[in-house]
């Protein structure tokens, strides 16, 4: 068999599994082999950053109404981002990791409120490690025991509800086969009887009339008490309106604010979405009454310079990223030469209403990859998950200079 056929027979045993989207050849038939000692490495990295943003994360809650407007929180948000109700702001996040050619792993962002690449990283990578022979560094337990834990805060948090009416949502596989396929795996990884209900589904009634108190509710109008929301951010809930002009989005967080409704992930993951952490630790980075040195230290290795202005890279003739606080799949990303020079952007730009950070820019390191077309040279960078307070889970996606939704998914694996 030719590379196209072995592909699809492998791909084929998985139709839970979405290995391409239209023209894309999404899911890469190899496997990335890393040096164990480049995986310890990059865990090291994922858990003590994973300790720092918590730790700046935290101190959301002690600005002002104007200092949080002014490091692009959004107004309709603030009532809410101090609800925050599990063991971690964020039940699962993901870091974004350039190792460059000289050996270095800088920090490009933290996916910290609905990452994607779950099902890609925690069951599929296995597949793949175990069809060529490597081993598999990821591990699914942390993903189960981090969901089983966030569904007992919740229970708690809504008053310990005897026995709780649990649904996950997101869109339906006509409309978006990845992240259904995803919102799947997650519901297959949680220990407890749990509903699926596509989120068009759902219906929020919030006030009380003479036939239903408020909440929001399935089809069956049975009342949610916990709702898993794995690829619907906070940024889209906020902006989610009715047919009618309610503010459903902001509705469904007033019940949680009123104990009505627990949601997962809580409001205040919202806060380790934005990049404008990025900035803050920078900005703070050699401080000893926040960070210990160890943190200092690990600032210092493996983040990357960030400002709310060009200006520092342009003084040194640095070339640099412009990204917006809150994006995704690299969309309205522009990179520029140290002299101001804009060299390459984003094929979309659907968050220039945001406010910015500015990032140094290094290199990503090249790959050749087979496709059905052949050999091409592409990018790499590393997604590094966190669970359960620990890294967990590597993958890799491939791409150009700017890696955005048209990327490919490649496993990752080590020899001993």
């Amino acid at each position: 068999m030719n590379y196209t056929q072995q592909r699809q027979a492998f791909y084929s045993k998985f139709p839970h599994f979405f290995p391409d989207f239209e023209d894309l050849e999404y899911a890469l038939y190899d496997v990335l082999e890393l040096p164990k000692q480049q995986i310890d490495q990059l865990h090291y990295a994922t858990q003590i950053l994973w300790r720092i943003f918590l730790k700046v994360g935290k101190q959301f809650k002690h600005l002002s109404c104007d200092q949080l407007l002014a490091l692009g929180i959004r107004r309709e948000m603030i009532p809410y981002i101090q609800l925050d109700y599990l063991q971690q702001q964020s039940v699962l996040a993901r870091f974004d990791f350039i190792c460059t050619e000289d050996g270095h792993i800088k920090c490009l962002e933290l996916n910290g409120e609905t990452p994607f690449l779950v099902q890609e990283t925690f069951e599929m990578n296995e597949q793949l490690c175990q069809h060529f022979s490597f081993k598999n560094p990821n591990d699914v337990t942390a993903l189960q025991k981090t969901l089983s834990g966030a569904l007992f805060a919740a229970m708690q948090y809504v008053n310990d509800v005897k026995k709780p009416k649990i649904v996950i949502t997101g869109k339906m596989a006509t409309e978006d086969y990845e992240e259904y396929c995803q919102v799947q795996f997650i519901k297959s990884c949680i220990p407890f009887e749990i509903e699926y209900v596509p989120i068009q589904k759902l219906t929020i009634f919030s006030s009380d009339t003479s036939n239903v108190s408020q909440g929001l509710y399935t089809p069956a109008m049975e009342k949610i008490d916990i709702l898993f929301r794995p690829a619907h951010p906070a940024e889209f809930l906020i902006d989610d309106i009715a047919s009618d002009g309610d503010r459903i989005g902001l509705q469904l967080l007033e019940l949680v604010k009123k104990r009505q409704l627990a949601i997962i992930n809580p409001p205040a993951a919202y806060v380790l979405q934005s990049k404008i952490l990025l900035w803050l630790i920078w900005e703070r980075r050699s401080d000893p009454l926040l960070f210990t040195a160890e943190e200092r230290a690990a600032i210092q290795q493996f983040m990357l310079p960030t400002y709310l202005t060009a200006e520092p890279f342009i003084r040194e003739d640095m070339p640099y990223v412009k990204k917006p606080v809150y994006s995704r799949e690299g969309n309205t990303v522009e990179i520029y030469e140290g002299s101001g020079k804009k060299l390459n952007a984003s094929q979309s730009s659907h968050y220039d209403d945001n406010l910015f950070i500015y990032q140094q820019y290094i290199e990503m390191p090249n790959i050749t990859i087979q496709l059905k077309e052949g050999y091409q040279s592409k990018k790499w960078l590393i997604g590094s998950f966190v669970a359960d307070n620990r890294a967990c889970g590597l993958s890799c996606r491939v791409g150009n200079q700017i890696t955005e939704w048209d990327s490919h998914w490649l496993a990752v694996g080590y020899k001993e």
